[in-house]
């Protein structure tokens, strides 16, 4: 098993030219800047806190999520191994998830407990850039081609398909209910108006968003998720249905947290709430996955041999929770609201995170009078 970790490991190095992220803002001005902005560009150790955070707790002689969060180090092996650690100054590791990586990968091997992907690049000084896009520009930095993986998302499994520990617990998984690969870029780099150039010579009307948005914003999150209420008078019975509109399961990220509110309104003051302080008060509203160790105690994933909590909702699922409440009253106002957070609050406080990580992001949220 070792050799043929290496072995891969030495298949998905990049040890020849590297046009890093800022080259390709000649041109392509507009998706350079989206990119830039998102979280890919921003996979790293030195620009993502959590994550570097996380390394030093879990991994601080080797570095072993350089294969997704620094995948175009030259020195790859060297970071994975720990016989190297991560430089700033490098550029291959401070791009992040580049432009150059993404657009080298020629097929993804998806083995049973991780997936690698595979680089076209063979050290020319004029490499091929693989995507989606039929007839593409001509280019004096490189030649382009269209990959078939490229149009089914299945480049992004690579690194967003799943994960397993040493002790064969899942991780993460961003397959659907049937194993399957959804419509990842459809969804996450929609169509945006303009061309993939700055120039725009051929008059393209349109060009794949590059900002790959997704819990960090509102917008997505209002779109992840459908809720409906459902109530009478004189009944002591409120029904809420949730339907998980995504192509994946609601948690693909271990340290996510997801929950519904509800609260019931009578005469200006709130009667009754799903939870008083905490939403695992109301464990079927709640998403995360909390990890164990053998003795049943709290583990932090790589470590893990179980799961303490488990509740998540599989692409397209619905879910109906029938919660007790105090008998309603004609003019009594229910409300549901979807709320996410990058790190579970708890989390984001032993790990000292700030901003973005301990942001309350808003989704759908859903009102009814009671007649």
């Amino acid at each position: 098993m070792k050799i043929i970790s290496l072995l891969l490991l030495l298949l998905v190095s990049i040890n020849a030219k590297y046009l890093d992220t800022q080259s390709c803002k000649e041109c392509h001005d507009m998706i350079h800047y989206e990119h830039t902005t998102s979280m890919h560009h921003k996979s790293s150790i030195f620009q993502d806190s959590l994550h570097n955070k996380i390394k030093a707790k879990v991994s601080p002689n080797k570095y072993s999520c350089a294969l997704c969060h620094t995948p175009g180090a030259s020195n790859i092996r060297a970071l994975v191994t720990g016989k190297e650690q991560p430089d700033s100054k490098d550029i291959t590791q401070a791009d992040g998830v580049s432009c150059f990586y993404c657009h080298q990968i020629t097929r993804v091997l998806e083995l049973k407990h991780k997936n690698i992907n595979f680089y076209n690049y063979k050290g020319e000084n004029k490499p091929t850039f693989l995507g989606n896009l039929k007839n593409a520009d001509v280019s004096d930095k490189h030649y382009s081609e269209s990959n078939k993986i490229y149009e089914n998302s299945q480049v992004c499994m690579g690194c967003h398909g799943k994960k397993y520990n040493k002790q064969q617990v899942q991780i993460c998984n961003g397959y659907n209910e049937f194993n399957k690969t959804s419509d990842c870029i459809g969804c996450h780099m929609p169509k945006a108006p303009g061309g993939v150039t700055k120039l725009n010579k051929k008059g393209r009307e349109e060009y794949t968003s590059h900002e790959f948005l997704g819990i960090r914003s509102d917008k997505m999150i209002r779109k992840a998720i459908d809720l409906h209420l459902s109530a009478n008078k004189g009944s002591d019975i409120v029904e809420l249905t949730i339907k998980n509109k995504m192509g994946h399961s609601i948690i693909m990220q271990p340290m996510r947290l997801k929950y519904i509110h509800t609260t019931i309104i009578r005469d200006g003051q709130i009667i009754w709430s799903n939870f008083k302080d905490s939403p695992m008060e109301d464990k079927e509203g709640t998403f995360t996955i909390l990890f164990k160790d053998k003795e049943g105690n709290k583990s932090n994933p790589a470590a893990a041999h179980g799961y303490q909590f488990n509740n998540n909702l599989k692409a397209n699922e619905i879910k109906t929770i029938n919660y007790k409440v105090p008998k309603l009253e004609i003019g009594d106002t229910i409300q549901s609201t979807w709320i996410s957070y990058v790190v579970r609050p708890t989390l984001a406080n032993k790990l000292q995170l700030e901003g973005e990580f301990i942001k309350q992001y808003k989704g759908k949220s859903v009102t009814i009078e009671v007649k």
